[in-house]
């Protein structure tokens, strides 16, 4: 009777090799090899198969495939009857694998820096079998799995400081960790479960959505944790839309909205990737991978400025080779079964390699570090912001003044005494109006979106105020000194916080949802100190690079140079003018008052200086504008605030009416930043009017003569023609030739007409599609016709537009045919935006406002034939390419 095959494996005489009590020689097999830890040869016992070495027998598949009986049971080590069943292949794995190193008496020692190195590259050979937690049992799965908690959670630590200043908030710790933890508990609990990837993706959704109201909206949460429809729509719409709009806000950007998820979801998935990598993937060695690429996110996403680069860097780096080192150092000895302490000198060359790279990177940070700002993606993502779509606020003046003198415009609670209201800083002029600028250069500034928080370094006395929006309104945010914080409350308080700009050159706030009344808000904000004359006199003029301010009136330029000829200092120039300035007269041109015209155009301005006799009769806005434009001319950088001067003396809630309506200026001084003048004369230096007008002197008073006597009616005379005699009708009729005028006229008047009637009926139609365009339709409607008509200037011209295109592209291609549109103070593109804005805004163009479009167009089509010469535009006159249907 034959005996069953004995399946516990081969037995020592068959080649089995057991570990030793002891340290002793390698016991080989007839026909076996054995490895030299010690040279790295192989030496081959006699009999031995050629070609043959002895890398230890893989384990077998029931040892991989082993059961788990649960989570406690795969962390304590408790396995099923199949693991215990074959659990024997793995240990004769581990003998035979180790018996070279038995034979050695060799200790195993604490990894090098290069082979650390290697490892954090993953460039050792993997070693099968043990570098997974499902190799491992008992203490060894705990403390493997304890150790790459701790590791990445420190590593996730250092990465959210590459956040901090993007953000600038302490919540950013509780989002970032409260990601990172959770992230590694899903990372363990699919480990030990061996949960594929599609259910890990489906737990990470899962928990995403119940923890981000915690983690990133807490204060949109239900108390501050529980979900809500709000929430859960931002944290949804916030895996697309938060990037972008971090990048687009001017940082620090706070708790706004939903633009935590960024960082939140940057930890949770780095934490679940980090994890299994180390537990499940066979290289544990590139688990710090998914932490390096979250702190590149968290520097890409931050600011230009960097925060403690070379102690960032030097403390991740140090952490990874720590890592990597103890998790090499853990493998080798499970590899070997044994477990040593680890001795004094080891500690001291590992503390000594960690020193010298921690004191290379330090020495080398001023090498490392470049004085000119790091390139980041907020960068080359530009905000989508255009001022011109949105009217100059200055052109409303005399508006506040007619229509809203004694209404209720804005209620402003907190408001110090004294202090001005902004609504809009104008620095750049172009012979119409003052406007507001868009710009990256320091002067002017640029509009970006902002969070909860401001960053502002300019001292003053901090103020906290409260506004509440009654029938003002409009786009332009009122504002106070530089802003520090501003939060909307309220029903419409995300839609207006997710579309609030503002620019910190300025302290200028715009939100592209208009104002409506029952909208408050909350303003952080520094009222800037303001130095006394004495202080900036001798002050010099700061640097800044502000827009263009032309052109200027000839009389404007004259009197600045007179007022300032004498004084000593630019500072003692800005001074003269405002006091010069205030020695004119006030008013307002409404009823009862001096005749005063409103606006700040060239003309108007040119006005206030020559008219009345010489003089100057105006408001805050000619006044404002006029020491503005005297300031430049001088060399000063100077600048139109528009905005509200409430009457002194109020306290508590304070109503600011369209009476309260004013404009001052702002020049910058070294050393002292932007300094106020009010140039406008006191209102009460009015002109006075002619009290004693000359009276006419009475005349004697003479009795009337008697009237003449009358004379006898003379007959009328005779009007009546005489009738022509027979031989005056034959001499008129021998003196013209009537048939020959006749024929003349055939020969002349025919082909005369023949060439003129065509020109005439062109030029007929086109000026009467012109007229039906500037005059017929709705207000949106004409100024469309505004642009069709430049497009057809433009095709009678020889251009060909792209039907197809829009209109910022066509203005662009338009530029390219006609150089000279470009240089005008109205240009296409300018045309473009503004066509756009009438038809696709929110509000619909005033009368004023298409008439100045119209004024544009005729402008640009005047350049536009400035390009091509006389002969080209006397074609384009009578040419019939706009009559006919653009070829699609």
């Amino acid at each position: 009777m034959s005996q069953p095959p004995d399946r516990r494996g081969p037995s020592p005489e068959e080649g089995e090799v057991r570990r030793p009590s002891a340290p002793q020689a390698e016991q080989v097999g007839p026909g076996q090899q054995a490895h030299d830890p010690a040279h790295d040869t192989v030496r081959v016992q006699p009999g031995a198969e050629p070609g043959r070495t002895d890398q230890g027998a893989r384990p077998s598949r029931q040892t991989t495939r082993a059961g788990r009986t649960g989570l406690l049971g795969g962390l304590t080590g408790r396995t099923g009857a199949a693991d215990r069943a074959s659990g024997r292949s793995a240990d004769d794995q581990s003998h035979t694998m180790g018996s070279a190193a038995w034979a050695s008496g060799r200790s195993t020692r604490t990894s090098s820096l290069a082979s650390s190195l290697a490892a954090l590259w993953g460039t050792k050979p993997r070693m099968r079998g043990l570098t997974t937690i499902g190799e491992h049992q008992g203490r060894d799965r705990l403390v493997w799995i304890l150790a790459d908690c701790v590791a990445v959670l420190a590593l996730l630590a250092v990465a959210t400081i590459a956040f901090r200043l993007t953000y600038g908030v302490n919540w950013l710790w509780v989002t970032c960790l409260g990601g990172a933890v959770l992230g590694v508990g899903l990372g363990v609990l699919g480990a030990l479960r061996r949960l594929p990837t599609w259910v890990m993706a489906v737990l990470v959704a899962a928990v995403y959505l119940i923890f981000g109201s915690f983690l990133a909206m807490p204060e949109q949460a239900t108390g501050m944790v529980v979900p809500n429809v709000r929430t859960l729509r931002g944290l949804i719409l916030g895996v697309v839309q938060a990037p972008k709009q971090s990048l687009t806000i001017d940082a620090p950007i706070g708790e706004t909205g939903s633009l935590l998820v960024v960082p939140l979801l940057t930890m949770l998935i780095a934490a679940v990737a980090a994890i299994s990598i180390g537990l499940r993937s066979g290289r544990p060695g590139l688990a710090w991978l998914p932490c390096a690429a979250a702190m590149l996110i968290g520097i890409a996403f931050g600011v230009q400025t960097p925060y403690l680069p070379a102690v960032l860097g030097t403390a991740f780096f140090v952490l990874t080779l720590v890592w990597t080192a103890y998790r090499r150092t853990f493998l080798r000895q499970a590899l070997l079964r044994q477990r040593r302490r680890v001795g004094v000198r080891a500690l001291t060359s590992a503390a000594l390699v960690l020193a010298l790279s921690s004191g290379v990177a330090f020495a080398a940070q001023p090498v490392v570090d470049s004085a000119a700002p790091r390139q980041v993606l907020r960068d080359v993502v530009v905000p989508p912001l255009d001022v011109h779509r949105y009217p100059s606020p200055l052109q409303g003046f005399r508006a506040n003044l007619k229509d809203h003198k004694e209404d209720v415009l804005y209620t402003v609670s907190g408001l110090p005494d004294g202090a001005a209201v902004r609504l809009a800083t104008l620095d750049a002029y172009d012979g119409r109006t003052f406007n507001v600028s868009n710009s990256d250069q320091p002067g002017p500034g640029a509009f970006k979106r902002i969070g909860t928080r401001v960053p502002e370094q300019t001292p003053g006395d901090p103020v906290q105020l409260k506004v509440t929006v009654n029938s003002g309104g409009g786009h332009w945010v009122p504002t106070v000194g530089q802003t520090t914080g501003l939060e909307f409350t309220g029903e419409r308080a995300l839609d207006l916080e997710d579309n609030l700009f503002y620019n910190p050159s300025t302290g200028t706030a715009l939100d592209t949802v208009p104002l409506e009344e029952g909208d408050t808000y909350t303003v952080d904000a520094v009222i800037p100190y303001q130095p006394a004359q004495a202080e900036f006199r001798e002050a010099q003029p700061g640097s800044m690079d502000l827009p263009p301010a032309e052109p200027v009136p000839d009389e404007i330029k004259d009197r600045g140079l007179q007022w300032g000829a004498a004084a000593e200092s630019p500072g003692a120039v800005a001074i003269k003018l405002e006091a010069e300035l205030r020695k004119g007269f006030y008013s307002n041109g409404l009823e009862n008052d001096v005749p005063s015209l409103s606006g700040h155009s060239a003309y108007r301005l040119a006005k206030l200086i020559t008219d009345h006799e010489g003089q100057m009769i105006g408001d805050e806005e000619q006044y404002a504008a006029a020491m503005t434009l005297m300031a430049r001319e001088m060399g000063l950088p100077a600048r139109l605030v528009y905005g509200y001067r409430p009457e002194g003396g109020q306290s508590g809630d304070v109503e600011i009416r369209g009476a309260d309506v004013s404009a001052w200026v702002e020049i910058n001084f070294e050393e002292y930043g932007w300094v106020v003048f009010t140039p406008t004369p006191d209102k009460s230096r009015v002109p006075k009017p002619d009290d004693n007008p000359q009276e006419a002197k009475p005349r004697p008073q003479v009795e009337n003569p008697p009237p003449p006597a009358e004379r006898p009616e003379q007959p009328p005379p005779d009007n009546t023609p005489a009738q022509p005699s027979e031989e005056d009708e034959d001499r008129d009729n021998s003196g013209i030739n009537w048939r020959l005028v006749a024929i003349l006229a055939a020969a002349i008047g025919i082909p005369l007409l023949l060439i003129a009637g065509p020109i005439i009926t062109v030029l007929a139609i086109k000026a009467a599609r012109r007229k039906k365009r500037m005059t017929e339709g709705a207000l949106a409607d004409r100024v469309a016709g505004g642009w069709a008509e430049l497009i057809d200037r433009a095709r009678d011209l020889g251009a060909s537009p792209d039907v197809h295109g829009t209109r910022a592209e066509t203005a662009a291609a338009l530029v390219d045919r006609f150089p000279e549109a470009g240089a005008g103070a109205y240009t296409p593109g300018l045309l473009a935006t503004r066509a756009d804005w009438a038809t696709f805004g929110p509000t619909t163009p005033t009368d004023a406002q298409v008439d100045s479009y119209w004024g544009g167009v005729t402008s640009v089509v005047t350049t536009m034939g400035r390009s091509v010469g006389g002969w080209r535009r006397f074609r384009g006159a009578l040419s019939l390419q706009s009559l006919r249907k653009p070829k699609r």
